[in-house]
């Protein structure tokens, strides 16, 4: 069928692993595109117009969202309506059919009744493995945007002169949650085949960005300080590194975050008879984290008098084959044209059509695997293609 990803060729350590998605938005989406990636058949279904986030933006010349098309690669795509009360439960039925090992798991961010709900689906299938995700554990609606405004990540970035919040143009949180959705399902497969139990997987937008700034030691440190971390623009916190501008209106980010790296930003830059004198004046030598740091100033100073005299392809020249831990500024457009990285030199990428989109470069797995070698780019579904294929039970993907 046009439009299928069905005839997609199943690869990688997941074949056979078989889950029931409803879901908007990032991070529950991107956790079965990531398991669809390493071999897992997704099944996603929308209503028949398209769920809340078939047209979100960014948007192809076409008027098809790259958002939408992005997250969804490799899944197989059904229309039936959840809000319809004969709809939900072939939903259910196509969630508890026993077809492999590996199926009965249902993925979903938004609201769920009758059948559909967690305990309703365990009393049919007491093996099933069902993972709901919400913004806030106790209740409220909360998205990336939010939950960047709640923990304190907002007030930490952007200039030190300035009061106003910064929120991120890229949604970490949602990433990181996806990411972390997709393992706890892993980690509830295992157990079943251990156990033979299903179980309700419960997960939080909001608890996931909490945690990260708990595990990067940000949080018990105002805790422990009773004081928030500073703004202080693109310093590296505790340690060198900064941006700086060239001579040809172009910037860069260097950091020092080792001896090994230190060592070499001195020596490819020629500051070593200056950064002696700070060493000097100070009377420190600057062969730690903690004094660089504290002496960041000084050393931003010198090295922002070197890089002002060059222009970007002098910098590079300088860096180049050093262990200078460095990298241009570029805006996405840049990036393609300038990273061989963001192209298909890299393994990572194909260039392929989607629906309704003409050929972009599109990711396969990131993992690299000694047993899998290929797990390549996949396409997007049309929406509904699948429906006929998937519900009339000629429904297994080929291996």
């Amino acid at each position: 069928m046009m439009g299928s990803v069905a005839s997609q060729t199943s690869k990688g350590p997941l074949a056979g692993m078989r889950i029931v998605e409803i879901s908007a938005f990032i991070a529950a989406p991107l956790a079965t595109m990531t398991l669809a990636q390493m071999g897992a058949e997704v099944i996603r279904i929308d209503p028949p117009e398209g769920g809340l986030d078939y047209g979100r933006w960014p948007l192809a010349p076409s008027g098809a969202s790259l958002y939408w098309t992005m997250l969804n690669r490799g899944k197989r795509s059904v229309t039936l309506d959840p809000r319809n009360d004969a709809d939900r439960a072939s939903i259910a039925a196509l969630i508890c059919k026993k077809t492999a090992a590996e199926d009965g798991i249902f993925v979903t961010n938004l609201p769920t009744r009758g059948p559909l709900a967690p305990d309703a689906l365990l009393e049919s299938r007491p093996d099933c493995i069902i993972a709901t995700l919400d913004g806030s554990p106790d209740g409220t609606t909360a998205i990336d945007y939010t939950v960047h405004a709640a923990n304190g990540a907002a007030m930490m970035s952007g200039p030190a002169e300035s009061d106003r919040p910064m929120n991120n143009a890229v949604p970490y949180w949602d990433i990181i949650c996806g990411r972390t959705l997709s393992t706890a399902l892993l980690a509830a497969l295992l157990e079943r085949a251990r156990t033979g139990k299903g179980q309700h997987i419960s997960l939080s937008l909001s608890d996931i960005a909490m945690e990260s700034l708990a595990n990067i030691g940000v949080m018990p440190e105002a805790e422990l300080t009773g004081m928030a971390r500073p703004r202080d623009g693109n310093w590296v916190y505790g340690s060198f590194g900064r941006d700086f501008a060239t001579a040809c209106g172009r910037s860069f980010m260097v950091v020092a975050v080792t001896q090994k790296q230190w060592t070499a930003l001195v020596e490819a830059t020629g500051l070593g008879d200056e950064i002696a004198r700070i060493e000097a004046e100070l009377g420190t030598p600057l062969d730690s984290d903690a004094a660089r740091y504290a002496a960041r100033e000084r050393i931003g100073a010198a090295l922002e008098r070197w890089s002002a005299a060059r222009a970007l392809a002098e910098v590079d020249a300088a860096f180049k084959g050093t262990a200078v831990c460095w990298s241009p500024y570029r805006d996405t457009a840049q990036m393609l044209a300038e990273d061989r990285r963001a192209s298909p030199e890299n393994p990572l990428f194909e260039r392929i059509a989607h629906p309704g989109i003409d050929p972009v470069l599109t990711p396969g797995a990131p993992v690299r695997m000694t047993n899998h070698p290929d797990m390549p780019a996949m396409t997007a579904p049309t929406l509904g293609a699948d429906t006929t294929e998937v519900l009339n039970g000629n429904d297994e993907k080929p291996e």
